[in-house]
């Protein structure tokens, strides 16, 4: 997660959060991306899913550890 919070975030007018679900494949890229949970303001849904493929590549998670992950990125 903090990889993704190290990411710059557009400036978006939009309040609320996105939830953003990503997975990383074994060779550190991340494998997909999409909104989970409801949908909140298009721009602001749209501004989470560029910060998390921003940030890809990830960092290999350890042998065994969890490859799926959900963050959550909060508008103003």
């Amino acid at each position: 997660m903090r990889h993704v919070g190290r990411v710059r975030r557009a400036d978006v007018a939009a309040r609320g959060a996105a939830r953003v679900t990503f997975r990383i494949a074994g060779c550190e890229a991340m494998a997909g991306a999409s909104l989970s949970g409801r949908p909140g303001s298009a721009t602001l849904d749209r501004a989470a899913l560029v910060v998390v493929r921003r940030a890809a590549p990830f960092p290999a998670p350890p042998a065994g550890a969890a490859r799926n992950f959900t963050v959550q990125i909060r508008g103003r």
